[in-house]
Formats: C-alpha cells, sequence, structure tokens
C-alpha cells in the first residue's frame, strides 16, 4: 500500500510522515525507516547480521534486502521532502513499486511536486502495480482546532484565543512554519499569551521566509523569476504581466500557479484564489539571492512596465527607489507625488528619500531648485538637525543660484533654524549682491527685527535696514520693526500694505509675509491682516504648507480674537495644535499658540480649560521662544482671574522683562503694563499702579492704533481715583466703539455701563443701552467674565431689557433689533455675522426686513435713529 501527500502545506508533509512513522513504531512494535533519500535506505536494518554492503548485480543496490525484510515482518517505509530525490533515488523508487507486490510493506511519502522531473515521484507510486492500494492525500492548511491542538504541544498549556488566531494567520497554518515557529518561541522563553503576538508575528515571517528559500533552492530559473517579480510588483502588475516581467517561457501559467500555490509565504491577496501574492514579510528576504545588478534591472523594468500599465504613481515611485536613473518625465512626476503622499502620511523619512532619489533624475534647473526646498523641507519635519545641515549647505554653497537660496533661508526660519540660517546668512551676505542680497538682508533682521535679541552664537557685523526697502521683504521686516517699537503707524502700515501686494510665481517668503500680516494686526488693519494670512495658506502647498501652516493659523486665531470672533478663534487653534503635532521641532511657536489657546479659553468662560492649559508643559527648548512672553502674559491672566493677583504681577514682570530686553515696546503687542496695573492695584499699590498705566497710555498714544489707545486708556480709568473717571470711560469707549466689537470693546462696554450707574452724572439711558449691547455680544458665550458681569449690572437696573422707547422698534423680531443696533453703531455686516454665529447673508435679509418695517432706506438712517435713542 502506498500513501502520499501533497497540497498546499505540502512542504510539511515529509515532517508529517516522519513523525507518523515514528508513532508507527512505538504503537506496533513493526520495522520502520524514516528516511529521506537511498543512503539512508541503504542503511544497515536491524536484523542481525545484516549486510548493508551485499548486491545482487543489475538489480539496485540494496532493493533485495529491503524486500527480504518486508517479508519477515510488516514494514512501514516513510520518505521524507521526496521532491529533493535526485534521478538514481527515483529510479530506486521505480523499481521499488514495480517489485513490491504481495509484500506486507507500506510507503508513505511526503512531499511537493514543485518543479520536480516528469514523471516525479508522484507518478511513479501511483503507476506501480497494485494502484488500487495507493492512496494520495491534499493536505490543507491547519484549522482552528489543529492550530490549538499544536500550540498546547509546544507549550504544555492552551494559548490564549487572540494568539491562536494570531499564530493560524501568520504561518498561514502551514504545519512545518507553525513547528518551527513555536518551537522557536518557546525556545526564546515566551508564553502563548495575547502580549506576546508582535513577537509572534516577527517569528513567524523569518520562519515562513527560510521555508521559502529552501524551497525555491530546488526550483527552476524561471520559477524562481516569477517569485522574485512577485516579490518586486506583486499586486501591482496583473499575473500575465508579471509572468511577462520574469521572461516565463517554457513553463505553462497553469502549471505555474500550481507550482506557487504551494510554496510557504505566497498566497492570494484578493481572497479569490486566481492572483499569486507574495507575503510583504519575506519579500525582501527573496530578493537577497539576486545581484544587486539583477535587483536594478528587475526594478527597472517593473517600473517602466507598472507605468505603461497604468499602475497608482505612488507605487511606481516606490518601484523607482530600487532603479538607477531612468530619465524619463514620468519618473519624476511619479516621485513627486509619491513624495507628497508619504508626507500626507507623516512618512517624512520616506518622502525625504522620494525625493532625493527624485535629484538623481537631472530636472531641469527650476525643477532641482524646487526639489531641493522640497527635500529640504521633508528633513526639516521629520529629522530636523539634517534638515539644518541642508539648509546650511544650501545657503552657504557657492554657486547656488540666488533665489534657491534665499528661499532655502526662509524655509530653515520658519522650520525653527533660525540660529543656523542666522549665522550663514551673515557669512554669504558680503558676497551677494542684488535682489538677493536685499532678501538676505530682510531674512537676517527676521531673525531678531530689534537686535537686541539674546543671539547665542556671535555674527559678523550686518547692515541695518534701509529707511527706504529695497524690496517687499524688506519692507515688510521694516513695518515689523517699526510696529514692535510702537511707533509711525502710518509709514509701518504703508509698508505692510506694500510688501502683502508683491505677487511671486513660487509664492510668498513665508517670513516676511508674516511680518507684514503681525504689523497690519497691529494697527487695527484686520480685514487686510486676515485676507493675506488667507492668501499665505492658500499659496503654499506640500511641506512649505506644512512648516508655516501654525504659524499663520495661531496668528489668524490671535486675530479673531483681537475681533472678538471666539469661535473662529477658538477653530484656528484646534487646527494650530493638530498643525504643530506634525513639526519636527515645535517649539518656535508652541509659546504663543498655546498663549493664544489660553485666552480664548479664558473670554469664552471656559476658566478650568484656561487652567489646565497654562499647567500643561511644553515641549523643552520652548523658554527660549521669542514668543515666551506671550505665554507669561496669558498665565498671568488666568492667575488675576483666579483671584492670585500676586502671582500675576511676577508673571507680568518677567514678561515684560524679556520684552524690553528685545526692545518690544508697544502695548499693542501685548498691554502687560495694563494687567500688571490691575494686579498692583488689586494688592494695594496705587501708585505702582498709575506709573504702569500712564506709561502705557503714552506708549499707546505714540503707537496711535485706536484699539491699543482705547484699551490703555480704559485700563487706566479702572486703577484711577474716582474724580473724572466718568470722563475717562466715556472717552476710551468712544475710542473703542469705531473698532471690531474685541475684547476691549465689550470690556469698554461693562466699564462704561457701571460708570454711568455709579458715578455722579452718569447716564441711565447710556448704561442701559451699552448694557443691551453688551448682552447681545455675550451672548453666545454666556459662562465668559463679560457676560457674567453683564448680568450683574442688569441687576441694578429697573428695565432691564431696556427696550427703545420708539414705537417703531417695537415691530421688529428681538434678532432684527439686535442686527439693527449693531449696524447703527458701526459694526460691518461681517462683524456682526461673527458676533451673532451667522452668516453674512443672514444679517443682509434681517437689515433689509428692519430697513422696511422701520421706514428708512439704509444705514445712515439707521445710524441717525440709533443715536438719537441713545440722546447722542
Amino acid at each position: 500500500m502506498t500513501v502520499t501527500t501533497s497540497g498546499p502545506a505540502a512542504p510539511a508533509a515529509s515532517s508529517a510522515a516522519a513523525s507518523s512513522a515514528r508513532s508507527r513504531r512505538r504503537a506496533c512494535g513493526g520495522r520502520c525507516w524514516a528516511c529521506g533519500g537511498v543512503a539512508q535506505w541503504l542503511g544497515p536494518l536491524d536484523a542481525p547480521g545484516h549486510d548493508a554492503g551485499r548486491t545482487t548485480p543489475g538489480r539496485p543496490p540494496g532493493l533485495a534486502d529491503l524486500l527480504r525484510a518486508a517479508h519477515t515482518r510488516p514494514t512501514l517505509l516513510a520518505l521524507e521532502d521526496a521532491q529533493w530525490l535526485d534521478e538514481p533515488s527515483l529510479h530506486w523508487l521505480g523499481a521499488l513499486s514495480r517489485r513490491w507486490a504481495g509484500a506486507p510493506l507500506a510507503v508513505l511519502c511526503g512531499g511537493s511536486r514543485l518543479g520536480a522531473p516528469d514523471p516525479d515521484w508522484h507518478d511513479l507510486l501511483a503507476a506501480a502495480p497494485g494502484a488500487a492500494t495507493a492512496h494520495h492525500l491534499v493536505l490543507s492548511p491547519l484549522g482552528p482546532d489543529q492550530v490549538a491542538a499544536a500550540v498546547a504541544r509546544a507549550f504544555g498549556r492552551w494559548g490564549d484565543e487572540e494568539f491562536l488566531a494570531a499564530a493560524g494567520r501568520a504561518t498561514g497554518g502551514h504545519p512545518g512554519i507553525l513547528d518551527d515557529t513555536l518551537r522557536q518561541f518557546a525556545w526564546h522563553g515566551h508564553r502563548p499569551v495575547a502580549a506576546r503576538v508582535p513577537e509572534l508575528g516577527t517569528l513567524a515571517a523569518t520562519v515562513t521566509g527560510d521555508h521559502l528559500m529552501r524551497a525555491l533552492r530546488g526550483l527552476t530559473r524561471e520559477v524562481v523569476a516569477v517569485v522574485r517579480a512577485l516579490a518586486v510588483c506583486g499586486g501591482l502588475l496583473d499575473f500575465p504581466l508579471v509572468c511577462a516581467l520574469a521572461g516565463l517561457d517554457t513553463i505553462g501559467e497553469p502549471r505555474l500557479r500550481a507550482v506557487l500555490a504551494q510554496l510557504p509565504g505566497i498566497g492570494t491577496g484578493d481572497g479569490t484564489g486566481t492572483e499569486p501574492r507574495l507575503a510583504p514579510a519575506v519579500r525582501s528576504r527573496v530578493l537577497t539571492g539576486a545581484s544587486a545588478t539583477e535587483r536594478i534591472d528587475l526594478h527597472t523594468r517593473a517600473a517602466e512596465l507598472a507605468y505603461r500599465a497604468a499602475v497608482d504613481d505612488v507605487a511606481v515611485a516606490d518601484l523607482l527607489l530600487g532603479t538607477r536613473r531612468i530619465g524619463r518625465p514620468w519618473a519624476l512626476r511619479a516621485l513627486r507625488i509619491g513624495a507628497e503622499a508619504a508626507a500626507q502620511r507623516q512618512d517624512h523619512r520616506h518622502a525625504a528619500t522620494l525625493l532625493g532619489r527624485a535629484l538623481e533624475e537631472d530636472p531641469p534647473p527650476a525643477e532641482h531648485a524646487r526639489l531641493v526646498l522640497e527635500l529640504s523641507a521633508a528633513h526639516l519635519l521629520g529629522e530636523p538637525e539634517a534638515g539644518d545641515h541642508r539648509l546650511d549647505a544650501i545657503v552657504r554653497r557657492a554657486g547656488t543660484d540666488g533665489a534657491l537660496r534665499v528661499r532655502a533661508a526662509d524655509l530653515g526660519l520658519t522650520g525653527g533654524a533660525t540660529a543656523v540660517v542666522r549665522r550663514a546668512v551673515a557669512d554669504v551676505l558680503p558676497g551677494a549682491g542684488g535682489p538677493e542680497q536685499d532678501d538676505l538682508l530682510a531674512l537676517f533682521w527676521c531673525t531678531e527685527p530689534t537686535g537686541q535679541g539674546e543671539i547665542a552664537l556671535p555674527v559678523p557685523e550686518v547692515p541695518p535696514l534701509p529707511p527706504q526697502p529695497a524690496s517687499p521683504a524688506q519692507a515688510a521686516v521694516r513695518a515689523w520693526q517699526l510696529a514692535l517699537r510702537g511707533h509711525r503707524l502710518d509709514q509701518a502700515g504703508a509698508l505692510a500694505r506694500t510688501a502683502l501686494a508683491h505677487e511671486s510665481t513660487e509664492g510668498p517668503l513665508v517670513q516676511p509675509w508674516l511680518a507684514a500680516c503681525r504689523t497690519l494686526c497691529l494697527a487695527d488693519a484686520h480685514d487686510e491682516a486676515e485676507a493675506g494670512l488667507d492668501r499665505l495658506l492658500r499659496e503654499l502647498s506640500g511641506n512649505r504648507l506644512r512648516l508655516a501652516a501654525p504659524h499663520a493659523l495661531a496668528l489668524r486665531a490671535e486675530l479673531h480674537l483681537r475681533r472678538g470672533r471666539l469661535e473662529p478663534a477658538e477653530r484656528d487653534v484646534a487646527e494650530a495644535e493638530r498643525a504643530l503635532h506634525l513639526l519636527g521641532r515645535p517649539v518656535v511657536i508652541a509659546p504663543f499658540l498655546r498663549a493664544v489657546g489660553i485666552l480664548v479659553d479664558l473670554e469664552s468662560g471656559r476658566r478650568d480649560r484656561a487652567r489646565e492649559r497654562a499647567a500643561d508643559p511644553l515641549p523643552p527648548g520652548a523658554e527660549g521662544s521669542d514668543h515666551w512672553a506671550h505665554l507669561l502674559f496669558a498665565r498671568a491672566a488666568v492667575a488675576l482671574g483666579s483671584g492670585s493677583p500676586a502671582e500675576a504681577g511676577e508673571l507680568l514682570r518677567e514678561s515684560g522683562r524679556r520684552l524690553l530686553s528685545r526692545h518690544q515696546l508697544n502695548p499693542a503687542l501685548l498691554p502687560w503694563r495694563s494687567l500688571a496695573a490691575l494686579a498692583s492695584h488689586a494688592l494695594g499699590d496705587r501708585a505702582e499702579a498709575a506709573r504702569l498705566s500712564e506709561q502705557e497710555v503714552r506708549l499707546a498714544r505714540r503707537w496711535g492704533a485706536p484699539t491699543t489707545v482705547g484699551w490703555a486708556e480704559l485700563s487706566a480709568q479702572r486703577v484711577a481715583d474716582r474724580p473724572g473717571r466718568l470722563a475717562g470711560v466715556r472717552s476710551a469707549a468712544g475710542a473703542l466703539r469705531c473698532r471690531p466689537a474685541g475684547p476691549g470693546y465689550v470690556r469698554a462696554l461693562a466699564e462704561l455701563a457701571a460708570v454711568e450707574l455709579a458715578e455722579q452724572g452718569g447716564d441711565r439711558k447710556t448704561a442701559e443701552r451699552s448694557l443691551e449691547e453688551l448682552s447681545v455680544l455675550t451672548a453666545r458665550h454666556p459662562a465668559g467674565p463679560m457676560a457674567v458681569r453683564a448680568r450683574d449690572l442688569a441687576g441694578t437696573l429697573d428695565d432691564r431689557t431696556g427696550r427703545p422707547a420708539d414705537p417703531a422698534w417695537d415691530s421688529l423680531s428681538p434678532t432684527e433689533r439686535h442686527t439693527a443696533e449693531l449696524a447703527g453703531r458701526g459694526h460691518s455686516n461681517r462683524d456682526i455675522a461673527a458676533m451673532l454665529s451667522v452668516s453674512s447673508r443672514a444679517v443682509e435679509l434681517r437689515l433689509r426686513r428692519a430697513y422696511r418695517k422701520l421706514g428708512i432706506d439704509g444705514r445712515p438712517e439707521l445710524r441717525v435713529l440709533v443715536r438719537a435713542m441713545e440722546g447722542q
């Protein structure tokens, strides 16, 4: 009788055969040879006096001895790894199959038919006389119960359910792979528990690769070539194309599929059983058998074939990593697309690898410059130190294109390589000329606009920016210098507008552009600043956008906060925080973003969240950021709101010290003096409070922005003695009324209502109107500090609603009345939409209905009506 085994688990069938033979010997005491070839078959039998070397002329050696022994008592012959039999062994096996008729002999033969000659071992046994007693078993992968039993045998205990499932998946139910994996797993001292599944997967991949490599050694060159082609592009190309790539010639596709189906580590990726797929974990192992030249040639042909087959560019780009220069436009395009896809996955190292390979394609000069910048940005995101070195080399390299040098320096500043770029720019400035020199000079002064910062490394002396800037970049930085010092408001605004009016095919320089937007923000040109930031975010792309986005979003969030648009501010803070996590060096902008987030939380009434933000640690090195003063100011606001004026005062003094050390005097940047005055006033130090308030008012008037002046005057009145306080608050409220309804204006309304009710000569009607407007502005955030104060003040009024006496107003709905009041006080439709959290279109419709009901034609008449009702 013969029993043969094959199937997907066939390479392990030989082990099963040997195991069965050993079990059979123990069970019945019969004769057994667990042998893998003729050399073992000719070994000494256990019969006394047997002569292993005795042969009969003309007959295969040892055959007569085996048959004689089989007639003596029942014999089981187990053949392992029959696929490895050489030609003499196959001849011996054929001779045995023709002579065993009538002998009590059972042959248990296990192995694979991969690449075997024709006829192979299976054909010989199946065609032997007495074929009716031949049985062929097709071994399927082990099922869950069999995997569980194997684990129990290996460890002497049952495995966790998750571990058992993972073992089945990782080994494909292959008996040999499972056995070897479990044996090595146990040898490492691991237990069959869920926590060890990752180690199990790694080990199973190694064992699968070992089994596959052993199987490949017995296959034909064509089959091996197909397996290598699968390792390179299996899953990307249809199987016929894979065969064409491998140069398949003599083996038919059906036979090849049957061979591949029995190889370990090869399955079907789509579950249909029609397309062979090589497991990702063993692909690199398969290619180790090829020479470097063979691998390069295979990847090159695979990339070209994949491109012609319209395979996704991302996959083609990965194939191109294994090739030399292709010299075709499609290759460069695929590599750039692949790099962008990798960057979107936050795999910046892989993106850098693809961009580096793209540079090997020798692109045109303009494209080469863009690739160099993209590669540097990828390094800044993934490996900041490597990015610093690359940018330093670009800036310093003799012969570098001037525009490329400028953009590399700007990129480095945006990515946080301030010290590196500052030193490099200072060193190359003397040798630069023309527009390049103008822009490099501007970027140098971007690193420390006032020239008073604490720079760790000394640099060569650099000339100041000229009074009449020579380039848009210089205009932007010069505007920011004036804004930080807090004087020449008109000149600063004009320079900033000049900078933002510049058009460039390569997109704006980030740092000068941000400087111009910051200047306009401090100059109360909020619409222009917001438009500039929106344009920056719109025109940048790729890694440049990823590096610049946290800066632009954080600044736009502060801009929304200054305008009282808390919901948009909160959204920008959240988006900036997400973008910040993508940076390799987040310390540059992190303190500023955290400060804005804290202040937004305070204005929205989320005090607990503001305290949590203030207490959360920042990345190491953040204290050295230019924006640390902003975080100290925000923390002081939290402390002051929590009833800790002493702590607030200390934080504000440190914030002021940092700003003053950099000669940043403008209170529009941070009104730290007014907040410190409130803290001093709360501690009873009225003289210090007055001194700080007077300084802030003087500096605010020197700058001249209405919001800055109004805030300083309002803050001064809050700590001033009572005589003259009413007139001072009215003046401050008037200065702030023409600006967007930011924190300063809502505080002015609250303070105005309070003094009108409390001071002699105050006007109750003005207080009522102020409280009504304050209630509208704070309705979206009822827990906010000004909403709470509005309710407290309203409690002192007999008529809490403060509805107008004019009967025409009675015909308006509450939403129409609130919208009309805000429009009559000078607020734009856009500002009203942000205050009421509606669309600009909804504001327009409400105003039209209000005009019709009031019998007026437009805004000028509405302003007159509102002022008349307020007694103005």
